[in-house]
């Protein structure tokens, strides 16, 4: 199947990518396609995609979706894609909306379940983005998600090495995560400077899972607040704001075989949680 380039639509329209809002559009269908085949839809979910831009995996997701919510910022080209290129199709909603104003908790209440994700994510939003999924995560059944291949590569680090960081953790602590497949720049128009990545992120029951979930995303960026720092001159020296002396902090790690002069990039998923949770505990016993 062939459809009219983006630059075609974008002349006819009379507008130009927006750099600043990281437009680069999809050149070919089968790529879309791919990522259409990932999120294994039934036919029956409710799909929220992220920038629609000129709709190429928008009309793909409204072959297999009962229903799609594209949230689209540029209001010219929602109108563009509610206008013309959906305007007879009941199964698409166009919404003019910024998705990280976008409330997926009650889409998922008003669609009666989980939500399927999808979309280009721009560069400025990713981050964001991933924290409000990581917020919302009990409307989210299953997410596919084109990024850049750095942020992409923060996602899937592992402890010790030089992406992994604030993101990395909680990421991995809510989502099972699989790298699907690359791009390159000559798949977009404009092309971007960088490659893409495209990941698939799966809610899961976090094992170990923290007491409290709240307390973990707060050591986790104590933790990471001066990246080339030990947890002395970070965690420990901010114990007070965990209700706590910095004596007994250093009992907590020093009990939990983790030396107070490691930094926090070399803590695993699993030894945050153990530090939350032995934290947690502490102040319900003074």
């Amino acid at each position: 199947m062939s459809f009219p380039s983006p630059k075609t639509i974008l002349r006819r329209l009379d507008l130009k990518p927006r750099k600043a809002w990281g437009q680069h559009f999809l050149l070919y269908p089968h790529q879309a396609q791919r990522i259409v085949a990932a999120l294994e839809l039934t036919g029956k979910e409710t799909v929220v995609e992220i920038g629609p831009g000129l709709g190429a995996l928008t009309v793909f997701l409204a072959r297999e979706a009962g229903k799609v919510v594209a949230l689209e910022r540029d209001p010219a080209l929602a109108r563009y894609l509610e206008e013309e290129l959906f305007a007879e199709n009941p199964r698409v909603q166009i919404l003019s909306q910024d998705a990280l104003t976008f409330d997926f908790r009650e889409c998922s209440r008003k669609a009666g379940g989980p939500l399927a994700v999808a979309g280009n994510l721009p560069y400025q939003i990713t981050s964001p983005l991933l924290f409000k999924l990581i917020e919302e995560k009990s409307a989210v059944r299953r997410a596919v998600l084109m990024m850049q291949q750095e942020v992409g590569d923060r996602l899937l680090s592992p402890p010790g090495t030089k992406d992994y960081g604030i993101l990395s953790v909680m990421i991995q602590y809510h989502f099972s995560l699989e790298r699907l497949f690359s791009l390159g720049p000559g798949n977009f128009y404009p092309p971007p400077q960088v490659d893409s990545v495209v990941l698939r992120l799966t809610p899961r029951e976090a094992k170990p899972r923290a007491d409290n979930e709240t307390l973990l995303s707060k050591v986790v960026k104590a933790a990471f607040a001066h990246r080339r720092k030990t947890l002395n001159n970070t965690l420990v020296s901010r114990a007070a704001d965990f209700g706590l002396t910095p004596r007994n902090l250093r009992a907590i790690l020093l009990a939990l075989d983790i030396d107070p002069g490691r930094r926090g990039e070399t803590l695993s998923v699993a030894q945050f949680v153990a530090i939350s949770d032995a934290i947690g505990k502490e102040r319900r016993l003074e």
